[in-house]
């Protein structure tokens, strides 16, 4: 699993107040223990807002995330056990929904709102293994209002800047 720690992440909004992003690799949620565990440490780590990669969860099951901290949940879901991204909030971030964007092949999610009067655009994505320049081009253009709302995107690249640098 890979994981950024919580101080690394706290973002702070246009009107002074913190809020606690988490972006992690999950690898799967479909086993009710695993699924448990990494929910039981998001609320743990105090997140109001947790980007999962890889949750290998069909449409249906997204309401498996469900617990008492969580108070909405956006996903992508892809026609099997494979892929999915997800975006969770604890129900205690008052982030007001305007837009969603589900990618149909389970690689991205996109959530238009605001926060505390910020206008947001939460991105999660969840790319191929494999130089895709087509997928990030295609990514990049589906996010809407991208010169009026503050940008926040958390994500498994699956790539390097510098191949020569990353070895």
């Amino acid at each position: 699993m890979v994981m950024t720690s919580v101080d690394d992440t706290s973002t702070a909004v246009s009107n002074g107040c913190h809020v606690n992003f988490i972006s992690w690799n999950v690898k799967g949620l479909n086993h009710p223990v695993k699924r448990n565990k990494v929910l039981s440490h998001l609320l743990y780590l105090k997140v109001h807002v947790a980007f999962l990669q890889e949750t290998h969860l069909k449409h249906t099951d997204h309401a498996r995330l469900r617990r008492n901290w969580v108070g909405q949940i956006f996903h992508s879901k892809f026609n099997g056990k494979a892929r999915g991204a997800a975006i969770l909030i604890n129900k205690n971030t008052p982030f007001i929904v305007s837009h969603t964007i589900a990618d149909p092949n389970g690689r991205y999610v996109v959530v238009t709102g605001s926060l505390f009067n910020t206008s947001l655009i939460l991105a999660n994505v969840y790319a191929p293994n494999w130089n895709d320049s087509t997928f990030f081009n295609d990514f990049l253009n589906s996010l809407p209002q991208i010169n009026t709302h503050q940008l926040i995107l958390g994500g498994d690249m699956n790539t390097v800047m510098d191949p020569v640098l990353d070895r």
